[in-house]
């Protein structure tokens, strides 16, 4: 996790039955109020961070271990320890025998200037199905509709359109596939809102000669509800250059399409064509 950023998903309920869960603030960032094991904590919410982490401070365990935090900006060593959750209910929802790291977030918390017992990553909120609407301060639990395969298979469809379009650089399309509040990760910068990015997407890549041409290949994924959560590589050709990369990708469903609401990866071999 970046300090000092964390990144939001900003999405409106299309859902007739979703559960709206009240959310309060950290310096204009979403927490949200859950129980766990019959008791009551408050949630940083962070679509950056690919896993869920509890506070050092909140949640005691006597098994403690070194592991290596791994981010899109790079890796650290750090001291965390193992916490099982045996019940963690938000709203109506509920996941049972959770195994967890906690590690200290006092510095989370200085930021705050409030009590911070974790931060939920794009792990958790994909297994919960929830949406953030900042708008009116509420979480949203989403109905699920359909087998997570299904629900895959159609963002599948929508996704490889999305890639054509980027191929082909059409903008009206591909701006299409973009969240209005994406938040965009990468090695060169971060750019946030669909304008921002579609801005960098057109000085980067799109209308270049030779052309630039993207290739997704999923690794792994998250079907919760109507978030999907996705770990891809992904190759970047310009003529002759080649770009090899890894990150994360995390989509939400809108009406009828899969919109893409947060994106972050780093070079892993080569680098980015300009």
């Amino acid at each position: 996790m970046k300090r000092g950023v964390l990144l939001l998903v900003v999405l409106a309920a299309m859902a007739g039955l979703a559960q709206e869960i009240p959310l309060e603030s950290c310096r204009q960032l979403p927490i949200v109020k859950a129980t766990v094991n019959k008791q009551q904590y408050h949630f940083l919410l962070d679509t950056g961070a690919a896993t869920t982490l509890l506070n050092l401070n909140s949640f005691s365990s006597a098994e403690t271990t070194e592991i290596t935090m791994e981010s899109w900006s790079g890796a650290a060593a750090t001291q965390a320890r193992k916490v099982m959750l045996h019940d963690f209910s938000l709203g109506e929802r509920r996941l049972d025998n959770l195994t967890l790291l906690a590690v200290d977030l006092t510095p989370l918390e200085r930021s705050c200037q409030k009590r911070v017992d974790g931060v939920l990553g794009a792990d958790m909120i994909a297994k919960l199905g929830l949406t953030i609407d900042l708008k009116n301060h509420v979480g949203i639990l989403h109905n699920e509709t359909g087998t997570p395969q299904s629900r895959y298979n159609e963002l599948e469809q929508h996704r490889t359109a999305c890639e054509q379009a980027f191929n082909r650089s059409d903008e009206k399309t591909l701006a299409d596939c973009l969240d209005p509040n994406i938040v965009l990760l990468t090695s060169h910068g971060e750019f946030h809102g669909r304008k921002e990015v579609m801005k960098h997407f057109k000085e980067s890549y799109l209308g270049q000669e030779p052309p630039v041409r993207v290739a997704f290949t999923p690794r792994s994924r998250q079907v919760i509800g109507t978030v999907i959560w996705m770990e891809y590589e992904m190759r970047v050709t310009k003529g002759s250059q080649v770009m090899k990369t890894r990150g994360t990708a995390l989509y939400q469903k809108s009406g009828d399409r899969w919109l893409m609401s947060n994106m972050s990866f780093s070079d892993a071999d080569g680098k980015m064509p300009q």
